[in-house]
């Protein structure tokens, strides 16, 4: 609904009352329509469609998390596992003095190696999991992602459009009000 304001011209504030009077009559034909029979049961209906959306935006805001730990996840075990032929010719080499020198050459896989073993055991994480499991979970994870964020977007279109009718009628019976008062007060 548009306020009306006679600043602006008889031609918009007759658009204006005709266009107010269109979204009430729509309002009450959707509150007609859902089968609300008071604006307490229209409040009701919000309060759940807002519950509705708050519990899918958790689920999504967990779902993205677990996401994110799996992509990370992903991450450590591709740089661990790009390092397996210096940690081969590491473990071939037999003096001390080959080993420092070998390391010393190849510092930056080592950090690498460390930072990915670091990580494995801050997690928790034993046995580290194949390229392939990380993927498939990661594209499961993914395409809940995208339900959820479909689902999220109907939760919230919905709780707009009870909202919306909600702000409607209260407008429309605040006029009602108001111009009754005015009446009351001509008399």
């Amino acid at each position: 609904m548009v306020d009306v304001t006679p600043e602006k011209g008889a031609g918009f504030e007759h658009w204006a009352k005709v266009f107010n009077l269109k979204q009430s009559a729509k309002s009450l034909a959707e509150l007609e329509k859902y089968g609300f029979k008071s604006l307490g049961d229209l409040q009701n209906a919000i309060a759940i469609a807002k519950a509705d959306e708050r519990d899918c935006r958790e689920a999504l805001k967990a779902v993205e998390t677990e996401l994110y730990g799996k992509k990370e996840l992903q991450k450590r075990v591709i740089a661990y596992a790009n390092t397996k032929p210096i940690r081969d010719e590491y473990k071939a080499l037999k003096s001390d003095r080959a080993k420092a020198k070998y390391r010393e050459k190849h510092e930056s896989e080592f950090i690498t190696m460390d930072s990915a073993k670091r990580y494995f055991a801050e997690h928790g994480i034993t046995k580290i999991p194949s390229y392939k499991t990380l993927q498939s979970e990661i594209e499961r994870l993914t395409s809940q992602q995208n339900e959820l964020y479909a689902e999220l977007k109907e939760k919230r279109s919905e709780a707009k459009r009870l909202q919306i009718i909600m702000d409607n009628i209260n407008r429309t019976l605040h006029e009602e009000s108001n111009k009754t008062k005015d009446k009351n007060q001509e008399i």
